[in-house]
């Protein structure tokens, strides 16, 4: 700061000090233009002049019916020295949106000074589509003029756009959606208004940043500081136009105040060094276009028969754990398939196994990566079988295909044929009763073995009366049993022909080993995988309690499914709230950690046991 301005800005404050007080008051509204665009923010400023501001009292905006108010009230003085005496100014602004077309009023503001009240005159505004024409027209009060507030248009300094690497992908093919914000005012601490949904796809959230880190670009000329929000892998499970909705954010945006107009004034140069301009802060509802993917079938034309959906590029794997085995000893088939593609969506392959085996439902593990910027992992598949039939046998190759969207075709991995020998067995497994042994055995016939050919070591031991409490006993015990065991069998047919049971009847049980996770990252204190935890356990637990399909799966959906349960609105919030916590606290996470993740675990507890008492079924 120059000399000159040092010495000028002391002979300002001693000037205020020693000038007479101007008697004048007034008290006024503004704004920058009285037809204004719809949804469109501009400032309304209600402005007070007089000689001691710090006197008023009871300021009382008017009622904004028929606008949305971002911010405000923000508060701003200057004081003015003309011909030696002094007067001040305080004034309330507003940065709004009118919401309906047409033409709207803004009623009366009002404020208290030195036991008088004041008052502002109402202004009416036409509210049209799209930007609105500026004029000079739109002061309105009771006395003299002060500055005028000029809306910033926010919209085209700060807005989230959401890019597709690909617009047409095959059925099942992946395709990264990325969220980026731009901005070239000053943000802080944006808070998630509405997540996108992906109606039609599987979605995988790829990792990020825990924090946004801003880079620059230049946009039609302009540079913005541009930060990722969040990027997602989506595979599309249906074929057609699939639409990905909007990401919406609520972002406090800081906007620079207008400049004084002083003509030239000494004085006012000096007021609007950047030093005093510090801007106002006004939150913005800002919201990413929608994106439309265009999705075809797969090939219909020589479709392999082992073909059950996969798409990407895999490799292939299967092995035997034995080579030779004792009958009824258990053997292990195991299945790798590991690559690029939605690993989750591939089905166990089938295994062709030769009479005399037994064959038990395959333990399945799968291991996902979303690091990069296509999602990876494996996945396999150990298949327990036991043979119970000595002599060599073979078993056929399995078979993998895939739909290769780079190469265009379907592609068929297949294993080795595995030859196992299975030995003689040592009895213990195949019911060889105790006491006995084959030397006692003696062979009648080419067909036809009897235990016991003799009967003269028999003798008669006694028997059971009619009326005896044994011979009841064992009369009625089988029956119990055998009623027992149809109640049993039934129950079990009933679970596996109904998938969403089954789902019904694990939700709870899948939500409480998905909360051990996340208590053992609270207990870690690593948030990244805390959140994540919590945010798989509402969500998985929703799916299964009301048999939404992953590919189908949306909290919006969800949240439906629940209210149309009758589950109260204030436990719908919560999901909701929860749900998007989650989301947000990938890139910002919340810096009292420990006790921020405890109270979300104690949150995503109450939930699953409120909506459990309400008995929900989908």
């Amino acid at each position: 700061m120059s000399k000159l301005k040092l010495n000028l800005l002391f002979l300002l404050f001693f000037s205020i000090l020693a000038a007479p007080a101007l008697k004048a008051q007034s008290f006024s509204a503004s704004v920058n233009s009285t037809t204004v665009g719809v949804n469109e923010p501009f400032q309304i400023s209600f402005q007070f002049n007089g000689d001691d501001i710090n006197s008023i009292r009871n300021f009382k905006a008017p009622d904004f019916k028929g606008f949305r108010v971002l911010s405000g009230p923000n508060q701003s003085q200057s004081i003015q020295i003309i011909n030696g005496s002094m007067s001040a100014s305080l004034s309330f602004s507003y940065y709004i949106q009118a919401t309906n077309l047409g033409t709207s009023t803004i009623g009366s503001a009002s404020l208290d000074y030195k036991g008088k009240n004041y008052k502002t005159r109402p202004i009416k505004f036409s509210v049209v589509k799209g930007s609105a024409p500026q004029n000079n027209n739109g002061r309105q009060g009771s006395g003299g003029g002060s500055e005028k507030a000029v809306a910033s248009n926010i919209s085209e300094n700060v807005f989230i756009r959401a890019v597709a690497d690909k617009q047409k992908v095959m059925k099942g093919e992946q395709v990264t959606v990325t969220y980026k914000l731009y901005t070239r005012y000053d943000i802080s601490s944006p808070q998630i208004s509405k997540l996108p949904t992906y109606q039609g796809f599987w979605s995988e959230e790829l990792d990020g940043a825990n924090r946004i880190n801003f880079t620059t670009e230049v946009v039609n000329g302009k540079q913005f500081h541009v930060g990722v929000l969040k990027r997602a892998a989506l595979f599309p499970t249906q074929t057609g136009e699939l639409s990905v909705t909007p990401f919406e954010l609520k972002i406090p945006v800081v906007v620079p105040k207008q400049r004084r107009r002083g003509g030239g004034d000494i004085f006012d140069e000096f007021f609007n060094d950047p030093f005093f301009n510090q801007g106002e802060t006004v939150e913005y509802n800002a919201k990413s276009n929608t994106i439309k993917i265009s999705v075809l079938p797969l090939p219909s034309g020589n479709v392999p028969s082992s073909f059950s959906g996969a798409v990407g590029e895999y490799n292939f794997y299967a092995s035997l754990d034995k080579s030779t085995v004792k009958a009824n000893e258990p053997v292990t088939l195991k299945v790798n398939i590991s690559g690029t593609g939605n690993v989750n969506l591939i089905d166990q392959p089938q295994i062709k196994l030769p009479s005399g085996f037994e064959k038990y439902d395959p333990k399945i593990n799968t291991q996902v990566n979303r690091s990069g910027g296509a999602v990876t992992g494996q996945k396999t598949f150990e298949f327990l079988m036991v043979p119970r039939v000595q002599g060599q046998t073979k078993i056929e190759p399995v078979e993998f295909t895939f739909y290769n969207p780079k190469a265009k075709r379907y592609v068929t991995l297949r294993s080795p044929e595995f030859s196992l020998n299975v030995e003689k067995g040592d009895g213990s497994a195949q019911g060889v009763a105790s006491g006995f042994n084959k030397e006692d055995v003696k062979l009648l016939g080419e067909d036809i073995r009897f235990i016991k050919t003799s009967t003269d070591d028999l003798s008669r031991q006694g028997g059971y009366t009619l009326f005896s409490f044994w011979f009841w006993t064992i009369s009625i015990l089988p029956l119990f049993a055998l009623i027992g065991a149809v109640m049993w069998k039934r129950n079990n047919d009933r679970l596996s022909g109904n998938l969403e049971l089954m789902k019904y009847q694990r939700a709870e049980k899948m939500a409480k080993n998905r909360l051990k996770s996340a208590k053992k990252s609270l207990e870690a204190n690593s948030q990244k995988n805390f959140y994540s935890d919590i945010s798989l356990a509402l969500i998985g637990y929703l799916e299964d309690k009301l048999h939404i399909p992953k590919s189908q799966f949306t909290i919006d959906h969800a949240l439906e499914v629940l209210k149309k349960n009758n589950v109260a609105p204030e436990l719908i919030d919560e999901v909701r709230n929860s749900v998007e916590k989650c989301e947000y606290a990938r890139f910002a996470p919340a810096a009292d950690g420990s006790s921020a993740m405890q109270g979300m675990f104690d949150q995503a507890v109450k939930i699953i046991v409120e909506i459990e008492k309400g008995k929900i079924r989908g």
